[in-house]
């Protein structure tokens, strides 16, 4: 099993906060986002990393390598990484689908407990379920009683939808041709700048996708700076008491 983390976009919309610094290299309890994810990931076995890098690449680079040893690291350029969007940076990655792997957006502060939720044996892909009411702005998901993914996107009601998507999945080997078939169409239809949940929607109408609700643990997506000083007020402070660290 390894880790693909998508780090290449520019972060437009929290620029308030970070004056043009990678959102994943913002830092809670003195370490960055990006260091919590390989570091979580690490507590859970996963040692090999795939990193989409874009904008800030060669600092981001650097910053990754303090923690993760150069034979572990497969570094990914999206090159028009200003013009495009997840979908399009995972089809980048297509030529390491050759194992079980857990997808990250790299702006999501998260308790590394989730990831036990995911690691193991399983036959079907898994993504992790926020159960709440959500706004337009969240990847929502619409799961029927067995939990089983029938549609995911931002576009859907809100009203008909289980909860959000918090950015953190696993994808199971014996899918991965067929994701990467639909990852392909994708930017064949022109949905470069798309996320990746467009591809990951067309999956579900052929292939059994697990919701797994994150069942109270502590997530944030990072992506406006309302939720920057939700993560450091609220979010930051549970994940610190939770690993005995003073927040």
């Amino acid at each position: 099993m390894k880790a693909i983390i998508l780090a290449a976009g520019v972060g437009r919309r929290i620029h308030p906060v970070t004056n043009g610094l990678p959102k994943s290299l913002l830092e809670f309890g003195g370490a960055t986002l990006m260091h919590h994810q390989i570091l979580s990931c690490q507590a859970h076995g996963i040692h090999d990393f795939v990193f989409v890098l874009g904008y800030e690449q060669e600092r981001m680079r650097q910053h990754i390598l303090e923690k993760v040893p150069s034979q572990r690291a497969t570094f990914v350029f999206n090159p028009d990484f200003a013009t495009t969007n997840t979908l399009y940076s995972l089809w980048l990655t297509r030529h390491t689908f050759d194992d079980d792997f857990i997808y990250f957006n790299a702006d999501i502060l998260f308790d590394p407990a989730l990831l036990a939720l995911l690691t193991g044996k399983w036959n079907h892909p898994r993504l992790l379920l926020e159960e709440s009411r959500c706004a337009e702005e969240e990847v929502k998901m619409v799961v029927n009683s067995d939990n089983r993914v029938l549609r995911i996107g931002k576009q859907l009601d809100p009203e008909s939808c289980a909860g959000e998507f918090i950015g953190i999945g696993l994808f199971t080997q014996n899918v991965l041709q067929n994701f990467a078939r639909h990852l392909q169409s994708g930017v064949d239809e022109g949905e470069s700048n798309n996320y990746f949940e467009w591809a990951v929607d067309r999956l579900a109408d052929d292939t059994v996708i697990e919701a797994v609700p994150t069942q109270g643990l502590a997530c944030i997506e990072i992506d406006f700076p309302e939720d920057y000083h939700r993560a450091l007020q609220e979010v930051w402070p549970r994940l610190a008491t939770r690993q005995g660290r003073c927040p």
